[in-house]
């Protein structure tokens, strides 16, 4: 079963690689198979797994301190402008607002 942050960094890990530069890593994977043997074939695909598991590891801790970072910022802020509710502090596009408070001296 997975958790919140995994359900959320699952839908916005939509990470896109250039086509380009994809063509280029497998045209270069593909000529190192062919001119290797099978024991060093085998122990190059292992290395490039293993660095893949790392990069995605990290990718997703990454999303999760950036998820509690923001998280912790807006509830600090809620704490400032605690007379309003949280849905309340973010304008229609979902980015948070602080209104100033208005000054009493009008002159």
């Amino acid at each position: 079963m997975k958790t919140i942050l995994e359900e959320l960094y699952d839908s916005y890990n939509n990470f896109i690689p250039d086509t380009a530069a994809q063509a280029e890593v497998d045209n270069a994977h593909q000529a190192l198979i062919r001119s290797l043997e099978k024991p060093e074939r085998k122990l190059v695909l292992r290395i490039i797994d293993n660095k893949d598991l790392i990069a995605g590891a990290r990718a997703r801790e990454s999303f999760e301190c950036g998820f509690w970072l923001a998280w912790r910022l807006c509830a600090q802020l809620n704490m400032i402008d605690n007379g309003r509710l949280l849905e309340q502090q973010f304008n229609a596009g979902g980015r948070f607002v602080m209104e100033q408070e208005e000054s009493g001296d009008e002159s």
